[in-house]
């Protein structure tokens, strides 16, 4: 019991000093203060959340080209923090055109309800081909409200998303139903019904996905801002039983999304929990709403959308979580166990423990899951965190990259390497495996979506400055992602897409942010001194090309294929000798000087089956993990 208690008393001595070092700027009474630890770590709606939410993140020395890069090469995949303000004119709009062939109707309401229905049955198809009939017999829009073909034309942009580019009405000709469709939102309705509602979310859907980010949110917000004027979220005993599953699912498929959208640009949801008292949909087909009695789903698995929405609940306390600069043990292992509860209300193929066949509509629901958990995990990347603490965000951060790439692999029906030459060769190559694996997702998606080949890009920049730094290292051992910020910074990827918790916008200027990095000549990088706030690091270094080589063509995913190869045989190359190099190595964590933490020796080993929590066994993370 000493021992533990002398134990605790170095741990909170040691967060006195990291909290002294990082916040130096606030009262030193506050912090202090005495109080148990349990007072200090509370869930992020406490006062002392609020001010680690406060904390300010360090301005990193000689960081401008890293700025520039992360603009440039995350161009398409999310938006960096704006400095500086700016007006756009709006385009004007256009009348409705005629309406289009049954043909192409027919063929893009096949994909719109293969893909987009089965996740957001946001319309009753029996009901919606109806009405479609009608307009064909007639052919025109006669009697049609203007709302009505406005949702339509909706319907269509979203259906032509899962087209093939190269067909007439594939990815690229969706805009001029996009287009067409917004029109019917102006001017903005006085008195909206539920098919506007609709017409929203499936302008919020098509931009979301096809890379208009801005738009998607907009339209997005819009949508739950409407869908609560009219209490989609309120049951009404005096509704038919057709209506009230209609409005249930709306309501839930405006949820998801807003879950979804919020958590991918890093904006506050709009849709509270407290809205959310009505039930969940029913799992049954459209062909049996308003049957009595309503016939159940046997398999759940059949419907992901009650599925996707049990997911989504989590995000909420996620979020929460989130807000602060740092998460504690404690609240991590609080939210493994709430996924944990998730994933024993799902069906046995959609754990990540299964080895069943994962259903393509089945991948939805454990995606989402994951962005979850991978949200959570990564905010302790930041450089206000302590070495362990950034340790452990990395591993976790691998886990749920390594349950992503095996919910692919049962996806896909690929099957397992040759299981014998796994057991005789490092982890470390089970890893490669894996990322050519999402690879080779990723190249068979193509350019569907624009942000597909902008995340191609990024990745192929990333693996080059991995391999530069290879190269650097005399070939003695992988790169390790702990010792260099700035690779640290181009893997956190959209973490950076925000002023609220990234940390490569630190220091930043409003001027040297609405330059264009071609425009821009960057100072020499000077070596550290003792007079920098990140002294104890190692370190920052720089491509020689990486900061004004932005008008590259972009080679394909299979360069990003020949990329990983290349690094997975240089770890090959590497592995035999690495049992016989140095000795562990050694790093003085910035908040505790003193403090020597003993890091894994560079020979690959088998990953072990939960985090590290102490800093004893803390393993540096390798190329292959952060692939």
């Amino acid at each position: 019991q000493v021992q533990d208690l002398q134990s605790q008393i170095a741990e909170l001595q040691q967060e006195k000093q990291h909290l002294l070092v990082r916040v130096g700027g606030q009262d030193r009474t506050e912090l202090d203060s005495p109080g148990p630890r349990s007072q200090r770590e509370q869930i992020p709606s406490s006062s002392t959340a609020n001010r680690w939410a406060t904390v300010p993140t360090p301005a990193l020395p000689n960081f401008d080209h890293v700025r520039d890069n992360i603009r440039v090469h995350s161009a398409g995949i999310f938006q960096v923090p704006s400095l500086h303000s700016g007006s756009r004119l709006s385009d004007p709009a256009n009348q409705f055109p005629t309406i289009p062939p049954r043909a192409e109707f027919a063929h893009i309401s096949r994909s719109y309800l293969d893909t987009v229905h089965e996740i957001y049955p946001v319309l009753h198809w029996p009901t919606f081909q109806g009405e479609i009939d009608q307009v064909y017999t007639r052919r025109s829009f006669e009697g049609m409200s203007k709302e009505w073909v406005g949702m339509y034309f909706a319907m269509l942009a979203c259906g032509c998303l899962n087209i093939a580019a190269a067909t007439p009405h594939g990815h690229s000709g969706s805009r001029e139903f996009y287009n067409v469709a917004a029109q019917a939102m102006t001017p903005w309705p006085q008195d909206p019904s539920i098919v506007h509602v609709r017409l929203l979310f499936l302008l919020g859907l098509y931009a979301t996905e096809n890379g208009l980010t801005s738009e998607g949110s907009m339209w997005h917000a819009s949508t739950a801002r409407v869908a609560q004027t009219l209490s989609l979220n309120r049951s009404d005993p005096t509704q038919s039983t057709f209506e009230a599953e209609m409005r249930k699912r709306l309501w839930w498929a405006i949820y998801v999304q807003d879950r979804l959208t919020s958590f991918g640009t890093n904006l506050s949801f709009a849709i509270h929990e407290a809205d959310c008292d009505d039930s969940l949909p029913t799992p049954i087909q459209d062909r049996y709403i308003g049957l009595q009695p309503i016939p159940h789903s046997q398999n759940t698995q059949d419907y992901p959308f009650v599925m996707l929405i049990r997911v989504t609940k989590v995000f909420s306390e996620v979020y929460q979580t989130v807000k602060s600069s740092r998460v504690f043990a404690h609240q991590l292992r609080t939210h493994e166990e709430q996924f944990q509860s998730i994933l024993s209300q799902l069906p046995e193929p959609l754990r990540p423990d299964s080895d069943a066949r994962l259903e393509p509509l089945g991948l939805l629901p454990v995606i989402t899951l994951d962005l979850a958990r991978f949200q959570l995990y990564r905010r302790n990347l930041s450089p206000i965190c302590s070495l362990e603490d950034r340790v452990d965000a990395l591993n976790n951060c691998t886990n749920v990259a390594r349950d992503t790439a095996r919910a692919l692999q049962r996806t896909l029906h690929a099957p397992d390497a040759d299981q014998d030459c796994l057991r005789r060769v490092a982890s470390t190559v089970k890893d490669f495996q894996a990322a050519l694996l999402c690879v080779r997702a990723s190249a068979a998606l193509g350019e569907s979506r624009k942000v597909n080949t902008a995340c191609g890009k990024h990745i192929l920049f990333f693996l080059e400055q991995l391999a530069e730094r290879n190269r650097r290292g005399n070939n003695s051992n992988m790169y390790k992602l702990t010792d260099d910020e700035e690779l640290l910074a181009y893997a956190s990827g959209d973490l950076q897409s925000g002023l609220e918790h990234s940390w490569a916008w630190a220091g930043a200027t409003a001027g040297s942010a609405a330059t264009s990095p071609q425009t821009r000549s960057h100072p020499n990088v000077k070596p550290y001194g003792s007079n920098d706030s990140m002294s104890e690091r190692l370190p920052i270094r720089r491509h020689p090309n990486s900061s004004d080589d932005v008008t590259r063509e972009w080679s394909g995913w299979g360069a990003v294929e020949h990329s990983i190869k290349t690094l997975m045989g240089s770890q090959k190359r590497i592995a035999p000798g690495a049992a016989s190099g140095p000795g562990p190595t050694y790093y003085p964590p910035p908040h505790h000087p003193v403090k020597r933490v003993q890091l894994a020796s560079d020979a690959p080993t088998v990953s072990p089956s939960k985090p590290p929590s102490t800093p004893s066994n803390a393993s540096r993370i390798s190329i292959a993990n952060i692939i």
